[in-house]
């Protein structure tokens, strides 16, 4: 099984991307195939809304989404993380999901629109804030999300995770709330990947 996970926080080594590298070190040792990425690293711009990837299954935009095009077509699994800023994902998990875009096909009728992406894919989401009770206060954001991923991008199963209590320069695995998340999450990417043998 094809893993691609992606770091949607600003700190590379911050709560978010150890709680991602943890699920992943399980799921390597089960022998998934890992691919992980620093939004904060790369050069992805914008959505300019241009329409090119309607007309033609390519972005118009020459940046590093077009070298994460692959993996996101050829990952059993899609990883994203982020913590919650001002109310909702990071501006870099933003622009990374307009992107997503391109993945949207014409269809019949008129106006209606189609994932171009494989069927059978499996999502996991994980949001880190600093309320306690962020997983009531932000769970709109799993309900965007299902949206975004299952109804409108075709991925088979999800899971969303938004864990509470984030301090920075605390070690949010140390907390109930994170080592629960951290066990239930492991838990879901095995049980993908077993369905995958």
């Amino acid at each position: 099984m094809k893993i691609l996970a992606i770091n949607g926080s600003p700190r590379t080594n911050g709560n978010t991307s150890l709680m991602i590298k943890d699920i992943l070190r399980k799921a390597e040792a089960a022998g998934a195939n890992i691919s992980y990425f620093d939004l904060a690293d790369l050069n992805i711009k914008d959505c300019k809304a241009c329409m090119k990837c309607k007309k033609e299954d390519c972005c118009s935009q020459n940046d590093d989404m077009q070298a994460l095009r692959p993996l996101i077509e050829e990952a059993d699994l899609l990883l994203l993380g982020s913590p919650v800023y001002m109310g909702d994902q990071t501006g870099l998990m933003k622009c990374f999901i307009d992107r997503l875009y391109t993945f949207m096909a014409p269809a019949e009728p008129k106006g209606s629109l189609k994932s171009r992406l494989s069927e059978g894919k499996r999502a996991m989401v994980l949001f880190t804030c600093q309320m306690p009770n962020g997983n009531v206060v932000y769970n709109y954001m799993a309900v965007r999300y299902f949206n975004l991923l299952v109804n409108m991008l075709g991925y088979q199963d999800i899971r969303t995770y938004i864990v509470g209590g984030a301090v920075p320069n605390e070690d949010l695995r140390t907390t109930p709330q994170g080592r629960s998340t951290l066990d239930d999450g492991e838990r879901f990417v095995i049980e993908a990947l077993g369905s995958k043998a």
